[in-house]
């Protein structure tokens, strides 16, 4: 079998086209595929977190006693509370807590969250900018507020001037 010149060069060509087109096609499909991993394994996060508050919940009885219940009433907002006056709560205290370690919130978003039979989600995406050592004691006094908050995700970019921070905090108010 003897290729000729011209016929190796559109074997070339055809060659360089379907690599081209495969490329094209394969990697934004992998990519699709990768983001809708990261989603599904935050739906699992948040899950688990979920299914261990449902866990301790339906392990006391708070009715026989009231110290537990006061305990999660540190823990969870209350019953009937309103998920965007909530979620303005945790908006002024991340900001005054960034201002506070010298770092400015760029901007904020009120998340819609999961509701489920024993609680539902009060979730707030806030941007912040400045240093990594402000930042570490910011997310600490997240941890340390009550009711408690949820770090759902966290997202740290460095810029001209320092980091750029997305976070996705998480409080839950309590349905029964």
């Amino acid at each position: 079998m003897n290729i000729s010149d011209g016929n190796l060069k559109k074997i070339g060509l055809y060659l360089l086209i379907i690599l081209s087109v495969a490329r094209f096609a394969v990697v934004p499909a992998w990519t699709a595929v990768e983001k809708r991993k990261a989603i599904a394994e935050d739906y699992l996060n948040t899950y688990a977190s979920k299914k261990d508050l449902l866990q301790r919940y339906l392990a006391v009885d708070m009715k026989d006693d009231p110290a537990i219940n006061n305990e999660l009433a540190t823990l969870l907002y209350p019953k009937g509370s309103n998920r965007t006056a909530i979620q303005t709560e945790m908006v002024n205290f991340m900001t005054k807590a960034a201002e506070g370690n010298s770092l400015s919130v760029q901007n904020f978003q009120l998340l819609e969250g999961m509701e489920d039979p024993v609680l539902i989600e009060a979730s707030v995406l806030v941007r912040i900018q400045g240093q990594l050592r402000p930042a570490y004691r910011f997310l600490k006094a997240i941890q340390d507020a009550r009711p408690a908050l949820r770090i759902k995700s966290i997202e740290i970019n460095s810029q001209d001037k320092g980091y750029v921070a997305k976070i996705v905090v998480t409080g839950y108010i309590r349905k029964i």
